[in-house]
């Protein structure tokens, strides 16, 4: 008779550390309220990166990211056009010269942002998912080569918004990076 192993415990997270959590995929929490971590933003590549919710207009977590990816950020996108996700992202932009891609009428934008819309990079193809329409600027964006939902707070483990499981389906999604918290390795009883 074998014994059932006991799932190793997640470490914490730790805002302003960065924790790599699969091959392309880095995140920095920025500073929450009180003992909780704020959103996480995401640093996808290697080579050339797309940062993935800059977050707060926090000095310090503004650093953290630059220091992480410096020169080879390439590209700034949000999963939702509200401050917390996006306030930071006009003075990244202008710290590293990256493309913002965002919504329709957002300020500073160099590209507009789409449901389907795709970066190419040398490493991986991140392609956007509107959640509705995209109109209200809220949006989630897939990793193909990892599998991986890149899912702001639209997606949790409880929670997920009506109709983004089939948008999602052929991409045969296995991990979902959530706006806060953390990431789920097992995305299929979320998107099923």
């Amino acid at each position: 008779m074998t014994v059932a192993e006991e799932p190793i415990p997640l470490p914490p997270i730790t805002p302003g550390v960065a924790r790599a959590l699969n091959p392309l995929v880095r995140r920095i929490a920025a500073e929450g309220d009180g003992d909780e971590p704020g959103l996480n933003t995401y640093l996808i590549g290697i080579d050339e990166i797309v940062i993935i919710d800059p977050g707060p207009q926090d000095e310090s977590h503004l650093d953290v990211l630059c220091g992480c990816g410096g020169d080879r950020i390439r590209w700034i996108v949000f999963t939702d056009t509200a401050s917390a996700y996006s306030a930071g992202a006009q003075e990244l932009k202008e710290r590293t010269g990256a493309e913002l891609v965002a919504p329709a009428g957002f300020d500073g934008a160099d590209q507009v942002l789409g449901d389907g819309y795709k970066i190419d990079a040398t490493e991986f193809r991140i392609t956007a998912v509107a959640i509705d329409d995209g109109s209200d600027g809220r949006f989630s964006f897939v990793l193909e080569q990892e599998r991986t939902l890149l899912a702001g707070d639209h997606v949790t483990e409880d929670t997920c918004p009506d109709g983004l499981a089939e948008k999602v389906k052929s991409y045969r999604i296995k991990s979902v990076a959530p706006g806060h918290g953390q990431y789920i390795e097992n995305a299929s009883g979320i998107l099923s």
